[in-house]
């Protein structure tokens, strides 16, 4: 008789299903730990800047943590577009949660952003190695390149000015630029880009250099007038810049490292980037780590890396170098003065700022103080009534008044003065509504004004 074959424990059909049970259950605790793993080295930054940047340091930081700590590191970028826009998110998202949510890092705008994110106490202290701070200058012309309380820092500085295309300029016969003033000419109705500071932080830069240097009067003056011949705004200020590239505009408003990409692409002797010698101010493009950064260490580790020589020279390496970028060029200024001297002969970058001779002391805290007070006056009293300002400087340049004193005076009054602005934007003007009825109501007012000197010049 044969015997039955003997059955081994693995053949049991307890033993199957709990095989089965532990291999789920190991796989899901594998799952689950790679997601731990991927959350906790994931960095979660919001910032204006462009993709080449956020696609050049996310792999230079990912690649300087993994040789530092053994990981390498993610970043989720989160862009909502310029950096009002990038301020009305922070705002929302610390309204739905006093920590801010998810947000670890602010990156890039400018500085004055960053006064009112300290302002708000949305940030939160870093402090640096000492070394790491002692190569950085404290301030240059009056300009902080990192806050004394450590919650932000200066990553790297811009010069704002105005981008030419040479070709349109010997084409149609157009008066060469040297001076913010010289935007304001006749013959140029028409061929200057301009961009909405309501939108874009760096066209917001250019204004308040032109209010600070000029003062009030006379720079609102100056910008009316430029406004006056600008052909549109646009959103952003790299397209700003691609206006000029392209032909559309003889001149645009520009930062400086826009400008620079276009000249470094169409040539020098096709583009140039002029800088106004009356607005020579150097603005640090700063960082911040939010109160509630839920990834505190890795945020800390992102601005150490940032001030750091290797993440200062990505700035100023050529791609396709040793220790620079490797698909875009991202030529910019860095803090590091002594970084200029070492990467001399190798750097793309033309100038070293600290040697530029500083024409005004700028004032970052009145400027960021009034930040969305001069977006909502411009918005309403320029760019949303732009049609009926361009009407009335068209009816003054055919009359002969277009420097006329009293007729630009005129021309550029606006329904409140500069003590006006100063009071309003710290108190009332955190009030939405007041915010939102005030501007229905000079925007009424300048199309009027706009109206009546197009008909008193005819």
């Amino acid at each position: 008789m044969n015997s039955a074959p003997s059955q081994t424990v693995t053949d049991s059909p307890g033993y199957k299903v709990g095989a089965s049970y532990f291999i789920v259950w190991f796989v899901s605790m594998a799952f689950a730990l790679a997601s731990a793993f991927a959350a906790d080295n994931t960095l979660i930054v919001i910032t204006p800047h462009w993709e080449g940047i956020k696609r050049e340091y996310e792999r230079a930081f990912s690649n300087w943590h993994r040789q530092h700590f053994g990981t390498p590191v993610t970043i989720d970028w989160r862009d909502v577009g310029g950096t009002s826009d990038l301020l009305r998110y922070v705002d929302s998202r610390f309204a739905a949660n006093p920590n801010g949510g998810d947000l670890d890092v602010a990156w890039g705008g400018g500085i004055d952003p960053y006064f009112e994110l300290q302002k708000k106490r949305f940030l939160r202290r870093h402090d640096p190695p000492a070394e790491t701070l002692a190569r950085i200058p404290a301030e240059v012309g009056g300009v902080p390149m990192f806050d004394p309380a450590h919650e932000w820092f200066g990553t790297a500085v811009s010069t704002f000015g105005i981008c030419a295309n040479k070709r349109v300029i010997e084409r149609m016969k157009l008066p060469p630029v040297r001076h913010w003033s010289d935007l304001c000419r006749p013959e140029l109705l028409g061929w200057v880009g301009g961009g909405d500071l309501r939108k874009t932080g760096s066209i917001h830069m250019s204004f308040e250099l032109i209010l600070q240097a000029y003062g009030w009067e006379r720079g609102w003056q100056v910008i009316t007038r430029i406004c006056a011949n600008t052909r549109n705004f646009h959103g952003t200020a790299p397209t700003t810049v691609k206006e000029a590239s392209l032909g559309n505009v003889a001149y645009a408003m520009a930062i400086d490292f826009y400008a620079l990409m276009q000249v470094g692409r169409e040539g020098p002797e096709n583009m140039a980037y002029i800088q106004p010698p009356e607005v020579i101010a150097m603005n640090p493009d700063c960082v911040g780590i939010f109160r509630g950064a839920r990834h505190r260490q890795l945020a800390e580790r992102f601005v150490n890396y940032l001030l750091s020589d290797e993440g200062q020279s990505l700035w100023m390496i050529p791609r396709g170098r040793p220790g620079g970028p490797r698909d875009f060029n991202i030529e910019r200024m860095c803090v590091v003065p002594a970084l200029y001297q070492k990467l001399r002969g190798l750097t793309v970058v033309p100038v070293n700022p600290f040697e530029l001779p500083i024409a005004f002391r700028y004032d970052p805290k009145k400027g960021g103080d009034r930040w969305q007070i001069v977006n909502d006056l411009f918005g309403a009293c320029i760019i949303d009534v732009h049609q009926e300002l361009v009407a009335a400087w068209r009816a003054m340049i055919a009359r002969g008044q277009w420097d006329d004193p009293g007729a630009v005076a005129e021309l550029s009054r606006l329904p409140l003065n500069e003590d006006d602005v100063i009071k309003l934007s710290a108190g009332k003007w955190k009030d939405p509504l007041m915010r939102g009825r005030k501007s229905i109501e000079w925007q009424v007012w300048a199309r009027d004004k706009f109206r009546r000197i197009a008909a008193t010049a005819q």
